[in-house]
C-alpha cells in the first residue's frame, strides 16, 4: 500500500464514508503523500531554495513507471513541465483522490456508495468495506504517539502529514494531545535528520508545512 492510500484510508469517516477535513487541505496532504511516494520510489527529488521554502519544486530523476496508476499520473504530469511544489501538492492531491478511491474499492478496503441528496443531487461515499488495514496504520500510529514505539519510515511520513494538516486528535481520541503533538514534533525531526534519503526530506519537510498550513 502506498502512503496516499493509507492517508485516504486515515482521512475517510468508516461509516458515513465522507473526508473528516476540509477539501482544500485534504488535497494539498494527498498531494503531499503522493509526492513522498514518489522521492519512496526514486522518480523524484524536492529542491528548495536556501530560506525560501515557498520556491520549492519537485524535480523528476527517473521517468520509468512506478506500477502504481495514481503515482504514475503525477509523474506525467511532473515531467510535462517543471512545477512548484505548492502547485504540486494542491493539483496532483485533487486529482488523485477519486482514483484513489476507486483503487481502494477494487481492493476490498472501501464501498462506493451513491445516492441522491433532495432527490436531486447526486452524492457519492465510500464507507469502510474492510477496516483490517487501516486499523493496523492506525496501531502503529497510536504506538509511535501514545506509547513511544519507534515507528517505521511509512508511519513516520504519514504522522508527519496528519500533524500537519492538524487531524492526529481526531483519529486517536482519549489520549493526551499534547504528548501526542510533542513527539509527533520529535518524529518529524528525527526523519527529517537521518534515513538513506535525508537530504531529499530535509528539502520537503522544509517546505511541507509551509505547503500543507497555507490557508
Amino acid at each position: 500500500m502506498s502512503l496516499a492510500q493509507d492517508l485516504a484510508l486515515l482521512l475517510l469517516d468508516d461509516e458515513s464514508g465522507r473526508t473528516t477535513i476540509e477539501v482544500g487541505r485534504r488535497h494539498r496532504a494527498v498531494g503531499t503523500a503522493v509526492l513522498l511516494d514518489l522521492v519512496r520510489a526514486g522518480r523524484i527529488t524536492i529542491e528548495t531554495p536556501q530560506d525560501r521554502p515557498a520556491g520549492s519544486r519537485a524535480v523528476v530523476t527517473d521517468t520509468a513507471p512506478t506500477g502504481d496508476p495514481v503515482l504514475d499520473e503525477a509523474l506525467t504530469a511532473l515531467s510535462a513541465k517543471e512545477k512548484s511544489l505548492s502547485w504540486a501538492a494542491e493539483t496532483i492531491g485533487h486529482r488523485s483522490w477519486r482514483p484513489l478511491l476507486e483503487g481502494l474499492v477494487e481492493q476490498g478496503h472501501l464501498r462506493h456508495e451513491q445516492g441522491r441528496f433532495l432527490g436531486v443531487i447526486r452524492t457519492n461515499s465510500w464507507p469502510s468495506a474492510d477496516p483490517a488495514h487501516e486499523d493496523q496504520v492506525l496501531a502503529r500510529i497510536r504506538g509511535a504517539l501514545a506509547d513511544g514505539q519507534q515507528p517505521d519510515e511509512p508511519t513516520a511520513l504519514l504522522i508527519t502529514i496528519l500533524h500537519a494538516i492538524g487531524a492526529l486528535a481526531a483519529l486517536l481520541p482519549g489520549e493526551d494531545k499534547k504528548t501526542v503533538g510533542e513527539r509527533a514534533e520529535r518524529i518529524i525531526r528525527e526523519t527529517e535528520q537521518s534515513g538513506p534519503w535525508r537530504e531529499a526530506l530535509q528539502g520537503f519537510n522544509s517546505a511541507l508545512l509551509a505547503v500543507l498550513l497555507a490557508s
